[in-house]
């Protein structure tokens, strides 16, 4: 939590001071100014994604291993820039190809493992899990099966707690009513089965559900935030170019640029405005998350049945403060980009002014 809420706060003190240095400009500057601060937000948010990635658990080594790259390079925006254009694309091609091939060796040892060993079991588990949990799995999980096997004989014995009324219940209502969808999913597979489907859900399977659901909201916005970003970035440098051009031409030239800067900053306030009504929604997903949390939190102080509570409690504690923390992020990029809206739409907003003048 504490490496976002330093990200947010620089994000903060940015915005912050591009808007003091506006507030002290004549107004012959204050366009400029008001660019010059939009580029600065931009450029400072696309490091912070660019931190964001490189230290994030829940996307791949080979991502985390580019974004990281491009913050420690000493070619500076330039590395960011490269991150965006090409390192992304590159990193999760080779991510890709890691992941479908880790797969595809755990479904090989899953298919030849006898039944009711601990290799069989674990290969399950594995192929139920996320794509880092297959990751583990092929380098250490495998190893670990295969040794257990060897002392047990192939017979894997899996201690469950005794099974409640109140256990299967609770796991019906989850199954109706927890956001995520791999949680929901798991559960109902668990009360279709029987009463060691519903005890592996609470060993195993909710957590898996829960890990599946939160690897694939980090994902899902980390890289629809670099989408926005390499959108945006893309056409306020079109419309700063068509500023340029209009700066250095006269007449009928400089009207044509005129007019192709107001449609560039009109496109990008539309596109920013949309990023932070995006964001909004994804911060109302991690609040819904969170909440959830909270409420597991809370029947697992008060249950009574044998089901591992203790450990029930602490993932709960934990994954309230961390969908918490995703939420306050969220929160942070909507009003991110609503104020690049803002910026973009006075941009375009004093274009048209000066082609008012120019007629």
């Amino acid at each position: 939590m504490g490496r976002h809420t330093l990200l947010r706060s620089l994000l903060v003190a940015a915005m912050a001071f591009g808007t003091v240095t506006s507030a002290a400009v004549t107004p012959a500057l204050a366009d400029t100014t008001a660019t010059t601060a939009a580029q600065a937000d931009l450029a400072t948010a696309r490091r912070d994604t660019v931190r964001r990635t490189a230290f994030s658990e829940f996307v791949s080594a080979e991502l985390r291993a580019e974004a990281l790259q491009a913050l420690l390079s000493n070619r500076g925006d330039a590395a960011i820039d490269e991150f965006f254009a090409t390192g992304i694309a590159k990193a999760r091609a080779r991510a890709t190809e890691r992941e479908t091939n880790n797969r595809r060796y755990v479904q090989e040892i899953n298919r030849y493992s006898p039944s009711g060993s601990a290799v069989r079991f674990t290969s399950d588990q594995a192929l139920a899990g996320s794509a880092n949990a297959q990751d583990v799995y092929v380098q250490s999980g495998y190893e670990r099966a295969r040794a257990a096997d060897e002392a047990n004989n192939n017979q894997h014995q899996e201690h469950l707690a005794r099974l409640a009324g109140e256990d299967r219940a609770y796991v019906a209502y989850l199954a109706a009513n927890d956001p995520g969808v791999q949680v929901r999913a798991a559960a109902q597979r668990a009360i279709e089965g029987d009463d060691t489907q519903v005890g592996l859900f609470f060993k195993y399977y909710w957590g898996i559900g829960a890990d599946l659901d939160n690897e694939g909201f980090r994902r899902r916005t980390l890289e629809q935030n670099e989408i926005w970003h390499r959108a945006i970035r893309a056409l306020t440098d079109a419309a700063l170019a068509a500023e340029k051009a209009e700066r250095e031409s006269s007449g009928e030239l400089a009207r044509k640029a005129r007019l192709d800067a107001i449609a560039r900053w009109d496109e990008a306030a539309r596109e920013a405005g949309q990023s932070s009504v995006d964001w909004n929604a994804e911060k109302a997903k991690a609040d819904a998350q969170a909440a959830a949390w909270a409420q597991v939190a809370e029947h697992a102080r008060s249950a009574q049945s044998e089901q591992d509570w203790a450990a029930i409690l602490d993932r709960a504690a934990t994954s309230t403060g961390s969908w918490a923390d995703e939420a306050a992020w969220a929160l942070s990029q909507a009003t991110f980009w609503q104020d690049l809206a803002t910026k973009a739409k006075k941009s375009a907003d004093a274009a048209r002014d000066r082609e008012l003048g120019a007629r």
